[in-house]
């Protein structure tokens, strides 16, 4: 089983790369962060797309503002549904509670000013302790999506590593610290340990994509248990539509 994160950065503008990629890459499950637009306005073509089921938690909060969606392929699970957490903000989040380990698909604020990096912290804080209920339960998790911080100095290109910068903060690093300490695993970095290129997310200057001038905020964090079936990661820098790209884990169940 694959799992996929990807911020597309706007579904309407990206439905053409979208429809490609899933043709090609065929995720069993895929989570998409910044679709920008309500479910109403999910484009036809991936809208009806088939061999998916599909969720949505659209941009409400604020038109053509955040919202993510998820992708199951068809048959993959004998009983498994979707919802809505109760702190969600701003069109954030959706899990599907699945047999096998509830996956949580995340698309966490930015932060930018003091009153949005104030939201940040406080959805960071609840979706710890959302976890920390599913762990108490005995669920294996699946946490996926843009984390919008990059946790360690190998996480984001020395041009980008200023001290201060939303994204770097202490606060926020600890935050992400907290969730590894409930028990999870920063996948693609435990098998990449010192691969200081390794980034999903590439500012809007010129060249920074080609120079690889980036950030890894898009992250896959499993539960012992799923972190123990892990058979390959991935960053797929082939796909280029975003300035996201996305990033796989590759799960033996």
């Amino acid at each position: 089983m694959n799992i996929y994160t990807w911020n597309i950065n706007g579904i309407r503008a990206r439905q053409e790369a979208l429809s490609a990629w899933l043709e090609s890459r065929k995720p069993d499950i895929v989570v998409l962060e910044e679709v920008k637009a309500r479910e109403e306005e999910i484009p036809e073509s991936i809208a009806s797309i088939e061999g998916y089921r599909k969720f949505w938690n659209g941009s409400s909060f604020r038109k053509g503002y955040s919202g993510v969606g998820l992708l199951v392929r068809d048959g993959l699970f004998d009983d498994a549904h979707c919802e809505v957490p109760p702190f969600d903000v701003e069109n954030r989040t959706l899990v599907l509670r699945a047999p096998q380990f509830t996956l949580i698909g995340t698309y966490v604020p930015r932060g930018d000013g003091a009153e949005h990096y104030a939201v940040k912290l406080r959805y960071l804080a609840d979706l710890k302790a959302f976890i920390a209920d599913l762990l108490a339960e005995g669920r294996q998790v699946v946490l996926a999506g843009d984390m919008n911080v990059a946790l360690t100095e190998i996480d984001v290109h020395r041009s980008q590593n200023k001290p201060g910068a939303t994204g770097l903060r202490p606060e926020e690093r600890a935050a992400i610290g907290e969730h590894l300490e409930l028990g999870l695993h920063d996948i693609v970095r435990e098998l990449n340990p010192d691969k200081k290129d390794l980034f999903t997310w590439w500012p809007n200057w010129k060249f920074a994509r080609e120079r690889n001038l980036g950030w890894r905020i898009d992250c896959l964090y499993l539960t012992d248990a799923l972190a123990g079936k892990v058979s390959g990661v991935s960053v797929d820098l082939d796909e280029k539509s975003s300035d996201h790209a996305p990033v796989s884990v590759e799960l033996s169940l």
